[in-house]
């Protein structure tokens, strides 16, 4: 049935990647009618039926086609190989007090993104920072495809390097003095980051304050409490503060959705529940490991006092919670070191084994070279050794009636050669048989006892009769040096 089902969709759908039409049938857990649906638009946006109906015209006993028109209805829309359509995706950018809606394709890059946002926001690519990817920052050349993002995303544009236009508090400092909190410039999702991520001791809580001006209490909020010296010094020092103006119903649902997507919908129907005259309202919240939790909401009717020990209970709370947060994060990043100098410590031990190994292979390639040239020049030598054996001339017999030379030689260790010559044989040939007996020309000289005589430095030319070595002579041998 299966493969009957997958026959059909890929005739169907003029899809040929078998393990893509599988795919579509398993997301539509094998229903033929939802997967082709989901491919091919129909005429009027449903296929009703896998299986035509049968002609009134058709006899009951013919057999059903076998050919894709009898499973799919020819239509126009059908009637050729239709091209699946790009996934889009929904981005929702915030920047300052604006926001800009998007829709790409998943085969666009973060590039192409911030050049829309150029045009919509008048801010260099340059000195934008788009942030707010799930995966940490991406390059400019990264596709949005390789991101396995969601339908629907939120991100935000820092412009570190651009002042804002204006710094007053929305809780119209210019009208109270010049003493008053300096918000946090940016989309609540930024100003959560900045409060909430990076590393436990760097962490604050995130103080949020809603503006009414339609509020009767408004005007002593921010001329009495939130322009303070005690309160502005210890939000500044402890929180990071954002704002934002309700007095605006548009704004108000804005913010309603902003809360919804970050503190979830507790938070939206707290907010919902006050009423204009219960403004300004003054959120502190506190990010966790999971989520983030509203510590208080403090309303407009309120006094220095009572506010600033609001705000010292939950920093209390806070930095319980930190101290957690700081000895988990130490602990951890202790595993982590000592796991990275036990990576370390393998590595190197590693890297001394193979050290070590390629030493000895080295050594153990140089000491078979060496015994290779050794045996090289032992086999040389006993080559020549034997070439010079094979051409002396023979040993003459004592009787022969020739004049003979009987010549005894001491060698380095002590053993005695003895043999007979011609008295009119060459010195090479006395220097030829020392060599056949192991000790060459070129690395011994041959020496007469008395009186002492260099035999090698004479004319190898010369007779044994010349040379003065008749009718016999002992000699020695001893190395050059």
């Amino acid at each position: 049935m299966m493969r009957a089902d997958l026959t059909k969709h890929l005739a169907c759908t003029g899809i040929d990647n078998i393990a893509e039409a599988i795919t579509l049938l398993e997301l539509n857990n094998w229903d033929l009618v939802a997967a082709i649906n989901g491919v091919i638009p129909q005429e009027n946006g449903i296929l009703q039926s896998a299986v035509p109906p049968p002609s009134s015209s058709s006899s009951s006993s013919s057999p059903p086609s076998s050919s894709a028109s009898a499973f799919c209805p020819i239509t126009p829309s059908s009637r050729h190989i239709v091209e699946r359509q790009p996934r889009l995706l929904n981005f929702r950018v915030e920047y300052r007090q604006r926001s800009v809606e998007l829709v790409l394709e998943e085969g666009n890059t973060v590039g192409e993104i911030k050049q829309i946002l150029e045009t919509e926001l008048g801010v260099p690519v340059s000195k934008m920072q788009l942030k707010g990817w799930k995966s940490g920052d991406v390059s400019d050349s990264t596709v949005l495809r390789s991101l396995h993002l969601p339908k629907n995303n939120s991100l935000y544009v820092l412009t570190p390097d651009i002042a804002p236009t204006s710094r007053v508090c929305v809780c119209a400092s210019c009208r109270y003095g010049e003493t008053h909190p300096m918000f946090f410039i940016g989309s609540l999702e930024a100003a959560s980051q900045e409060a909430f991520h990076g590393k436990a001791r760097d962490r604050k809580l995130l103080a949020i304050y809603l503006h009414n001006d339609d509020s009767v209490l408004s005007n002593v909020f921010c001329s009495q409490m939130m322009c303070a010296d005690s309160i502005v010094s210890y939000l500044s020092q402890n929180f990071i503060t954002w704002a934002w103006d309700v007095t605006k119903e548009a704004n108000k649902s804005r913010l309603l959705t902003m809360c919804t997507r970050h503190f979830g919908s507790v938070v939206t129907q707290t907010i919902r529940t006050y009423k204009t005259d219960q403004f300004p309202l003054l959120l502190i919240v506190m990010g966790k490991r999971t989520s983030n939790e509203v510590l208080n909401v403090i309303q407009g009717n309120t006094t220095v006092d009572e506010l600033m020990m609001r705000l010292m209970g939950a920093m209390e709370i806070f930095t319980a919670q930190q101290q957690e947060d700081i000895k988990d994060e130490d602990e951890r990043e202790a595993r982590e070191m000592v796991k990275r100098e036990q990576d370390e410590a393998y590595r190197l031990s590693l890297e001394a084994d193979r050290k070590k190994r390629e030493a000895q292979e080295r050594e153990e390639a140089e000491q078979f070279r060496l015994e290779q040239m050794r045996k090289e020049q032992e086999e040389e030598k006993e080559a020549i050794r034997l070439s010079l054996e094979q051409a002396l001339p023979p040993e003459p017999d004592e009787e022969s009636g020739e004049q003979i030379s009987k010549l005894r030689i001491r060698t380095p260790s002590g053993e005695f050669l003895e043999r007979r010559f011609l008295g009119s044989c060459k010195l090479q040939v006395l220097f030829d048989f020392v060599a056949s007996k192991g000790y060459p020309f070129e690395e011994f000289k041959l020496l007469t006892t008395f009186p002492r005589r260099n035999i090698t430095q004479l004319d190898p030319g010369s007779t044994l009769l010349e040379a003065k070595l008749f009718p016999q002579e002992t000699l020695f041998l001893e190395a050059k040096e």
